[in-house]
């Protein structure tokens, strides 16, 4: 007997090949892709139509994967650790190993995720992944995943899978503070 694959398997499957999937996060369904895969980060950037030299919002599994990433010191830590707690952050950061098509100015935005699907996620993959709203460019995002087809057209052939967990009523992502400077700036509340 043949075991079914897990959806986190199929998902590790479909990264490991540089394919691009619909997930679910602790804000919106995000669309994402293994974040150091620039074929990958190509076709996500066609799937939503969006504009070259934009950074991607990037999950990391902790702090041991995000030093393999970005570059910050121990204030910046302790500030992330305490923002981070109140609500989903995003913190830009200086980055390093990764594409620049994930960076803008050499920076990114990353985000240690308190999303249960994304922890099962990275007990099994262990790279950092885009987690970009699963939207067109400057469009709502996309609330029912299962219509993924509908919005992205003929580019939806470029996903690979779709995870399903309820149709999401929020409207914002995460939250966005810059740590590259000081002060510290917030960029979206």
């Amino acid at each position: 007997m043949v075991e079914k694959k897990s959806e986190i398997d199929e998902v590790v499957q479909a990264f490991n090949a540089g394919g691009v999937v619909i997930f679910p996060t602790e804000t919106l369904y995000g669309l994402g892709c293994d974040a150091t895969n620039p074929q990958a980060l190509l076709k996500v950037y066609k799937v939503k139509q969006r504009e070259f030299g934009k950074s991607f919002p990037i999950l990391v599994k902790d702090f041991n994967m995000l030093a393999d990433y970005a570059i910050f010191g121990a204030d910046q830590k302790k500030f992330m650790q305490k923002e981070g707690r109140k609500r989903p952050t995003n913190f830009v950061l200086r980055a390093k190993n990764l594409s620049p098509l994930t960076t803008k100015h050499h920076t990114a935005a990353f985000r240690i995720s308190s999303s249960a699907w994304v922890k099962k996620f990275f007990k099994k993959f262990e790279k950092p992944i885009v987690a970009t709203s699963a939207n067109l460019s400057g469009k709502n995002p996309l609330t029912d995943p299962r219509k993924y087809k509908e919005i992205f057209n003929k580019d939806a052939e470029l996903i690979d899978f779709m995870i399903f967990n309820g149709v999401n009523k929020k409207r914002v992502g995460s939250r966005i503070i810059d740590l590259t400077k000081k002060p510290y700036k917030v960029l979206r509340k």
